[in-house]
């Protein structure tokens, strides 16, 4: 049984949950304790309570309970004054309420969905994640960094949390016993690098024996990875896994070298993303292994009925996605 350590959260860590759990491998996924968009968003400024949105698609994605209470979890509400809320977010909400911890909020939902690994928030307390940008300005909050309503073209030169603090003992204690630990697919700013500026993160990380993977996005991000190619989101993690000058480079990236169809990448055109180009040679000249292949899923995602938060409609295929983990992983030896 493998040990495997996820740095990210949301549509691309459920997306890569549901190939893993065909392999014999012990997943958990560590995710940002600062987002504030959407239904988790709401909860979060009217209940006090942990943001609960990544944690409940990862409980789904870990899920090997009936169909229909997947569903019931991530139904989500189009009409009334629940619209826009899923069944989980609340549900997970109201856990914590009569719990008093996310922790246990999570061991319930665990036990109500039948999920085998864990899902750990990077602190146990809610933060709020601000960037600073090549011109000057700095953006407060996940969603506004996410879902700008005017995307620049300044590049993000750093981000910090609010308010700082110590990792989740659990989730330092992952890393520590990972055999690999992925980082993504996600949003690279707000989904997969606040997690690194939980104090201990990058020091558990650059310490782990454990196979160290990023699994680079697909299509850019508007104001986030603006003309990134592959090899830029090899750079940036890597910048950001530094500690004190001394680097603790990733070794492989996983990097998709299918271009979709023409007429697929119209409407990210409309949003100024780009296909991320599998620069594999800039990629092996920083030192980091390029595992190259085709990684598109053949189905384009429609947004669930109800959700009011951008979603993408290229992703990985889970299947393909954790095979090429799995091989990463039977060769390492640390």
């Amino acid at each position: 049984m493998k040990n495997i350590a996820i740095i990210g959260g949301g549509t691309g860590t459920f997306t890569l949950l549901a190939g893993l759990r065909k392999f014999p491998s012990n997943n958990t996924v560590i995710v940002s304790s600062a987002d504030d968009g959407g239904s988790t968003g709401v909860l979060r400024r009217e209940l006090g309570v942990m943001p609960v949105g990544d944690i409940r698609q990862c409980l789904v994605g870990l899920s090997y309970t009936d169909a229909r209470m997947r569903r019931i979890f991530s139904y989500r509400f189009e009409k009334g004054s629940l619209a826009g809320h899923t069944a989980g977010n609340i549900l997970l909400a109201a856990a914590e309420k009569t719990t008093g911890s996310i922790a246990e909020a999570i061991a319930l939902a665990g036990k109500m969905l039948n999920v085998r690994g864990a899902i750990i928030p990077v602190t146990l307390f809610p933060t709020r994640l601000t960037a600073t940008y090549s011109d000057g300005r700095k953006v407060a909050g996940e969603h506004k960094i996410d879902e700008p309503k005017n995307p620049s073209r300044a590049s993000i030169t750093g981000l910090a949390l609010s308010p700082s603090g110590p990792a989740n003992p659990q989730a330092l204690a992952a890393l520590r016993r990972a055999d690999a630990i992925i980082f993504g697919p996600g949003d690279l700013f707000t989904s997969v690098l606040p997690n690194l500026l939980a104090s201990g993160v990058r020091e558990a990380v650059a310490h782990s024996r454990a196979k160290k993977i990023l699994i680079t996005n697909i299509m850019t991000k508007p104001g986030q990875t603006n003309g990134f190619r592959a090899s830029d989101f090899v750079r940036t993690l890597n910048d950001y896994l530094a500690i004190g000058g001394t680097a603790h480079p990733i070794d492989t990236a996983v990097v998709n070298s299918k271009k979709p169809a023409a007429s697929l990448l119209i409407p990210y055109r409309k949003q100024k993303a780009a296909y991320v180009e599998p620069d594999t040679a800039a990629i092996t000249a920083l030192g980091v292994d390029a595992a190259a292949g085709d990684f598109l899923a053949r189905r384009v995602f429609a947004r669930p009925r109800g959700d009011r938060l951008a979603r993408s409609a290229l992703r990985h295929d889970s299947d393909k996605t954790a095979r090429i983990i799995w091989k990463l992983l039977e060769t390492h030896n640390p």
